[in-house]
């Protein structure tokens, strides 16, 4: 069974590569459910990633992706509705996928984020919780617009549900807020070059807290761009936020995903991930659950190969995971701690010592927590 392969090459010069991960070829298929679209510029192949790797440039830091088939151009093809000329608005040499890279930098399982972009219907695993989110896109500017809206209605939603009204005031503070968190957690790039099967990006190594290092984890997610979401109705702000992410619909379709009549309607949109072998990528974009609401956990790679944390690798329990939320957010799920002392750093650094002792994490991993509590004081 083909898998995929992590490889390590440490940097002799600036211009080094900084890690190369490497995916099976012929598993772009998602769940193994999913059939391309019946149209001449989405074919098999055409988003089958194959590797992602990270190099130095003369001080700056660029990601590859390669896929099985040549790049689609965007030059002399329209949209479906208007008859715009693609290269308009999709100006970096690409049209047809979106690339998402979670980058987990502190390598401590349950410390970050796990959701992923809103539409790609899956999470990330929360061993690789990731604090930095790369998401190239053929239309940056207007999926940054719409992630930032997105999260102007979640913070509305719930200060509403708290208090019962928003003010005008309280609305711009929290599009403040909306604006501040995507600047924060995700970057599009729009310094894009596309030669054959490979297209390369630019990343800023202010935005990652360094070159990137291959003992972070890091989940690629690969998807269909519905590049004309915000030309159809409703579609800017959709009733569920799609993020310019093909949707999936059964039997075979021109802009859409298709699945199986025998498959679940709520199979994840993703066409491909680096994992390790074809198989795993079937069970891991399989395994959701539609009534409790758990979404696919899609788990990264480390290209050193190196651990997440101590444990047997078996699910943290909720209380674990609000030990972990507690040392690494500075706010506990422990109804015997005050809001007051879920704050303090005293309270933290306890809490960081039980977790050693439970073997949740390991020695490293608590110097370095303890090392970023003690910062902030």
């Amino acid at each position: 069974m083909a898998c995929a392969l992590a490889s390590f090459i440490a940097p002799a010069s600036a211009d080094e590569p900084l890690f190369r991960l490497q995916d099976a070829r012929g598993d772009d298929y998602g769940n193994g459910t999913l059939i391309y679209p019946n149209r001449d510029d989405m074919q098999r192949g055409d988003l089958d990633i194959i590797s992602l790797e990270a190099e130095r440039r003369g001080g700056d830091t660029w990601f590859v992706v390669e896929l099985a088939q040549p790049i689609r151009s965007p030059v002399g093809r329209v949209t479906e509705l208007g008859q715009t000329p693609v290269e308009r608005i999709a100006r970096n040499g690409f049209y047809t996928f979106n690339v998402d890279i979670y980058v987990d930098t502190d390598r401590i399982a349950g410390s970050g984020q796990t959701g992923a972009v809103p539409g790609r219907s899956v999470a990330v695993d929360r061993q690789f919780a990731w604090e930095k989110a790369i998401v190239l896109t053929p239309r940056p500017d207007i999926a940054r617009t719409m992630l930032q809206m997105h999260f102007d209605s979640q913070f509305e939603e719930e200060l509403r549900a708290r208090q019962g009204k928003v003010s005008k005031d309280e609305l711009r503070q929290l599009q403040g807020s909306s604006e501040q968190r995507v600047n924060d957690l995700f970057f599009f790039p729009t310094n894009v070059r596309v030669a054959g099967r490979r297209i390369e990006f630019q990343v800023p190594e202010e935005f990652l807290g360094g070159a990137p290092s291959p003992s972070w984890g890091y989940t690629t997610l690969v998807t269909g761009a519905e590049l004309e979401q915000t030309g159809r109705p409703g579609q800017l702000v959709p009733p569920k936020p799609v993020m310019m992410t093909m949707a999936t619909a059964r039997g075979v379709r021109w802009s859409q995903w298709g699945i199986r009549s025998d498959a679940d309607s709520a199979t994840p949109p993703v066409i491909d991930i680096i994992a390790p072998g074809d198989e795993a990528q079937k069970a891991i974009l399989s395994n959701y659950d539609v009534v409790s609401g758990r979404l696919a956990a899609v788990a990264g790679v480390r290209p050193d190969g190196s651990a997440t944390m101590a444990g047997s690798g078996e699910p943290a329990t909720p209380e674990q995971l609000g030990k972990i939320e507690s040392v690494t957010k500075g706010s506990a799920t422990d109804a015997r701690s005050t809001p007051t002392e879920r704050r303090t750093v005293p309270a933290r650094l306890r809490t960081l010592n039980e977790l050693l002792e439970d073997g949740l994490i390991t020695q490293a991993e608590y110097n370095e927590l303890r090392r970023k509590i003690l910062a902030e004081l």
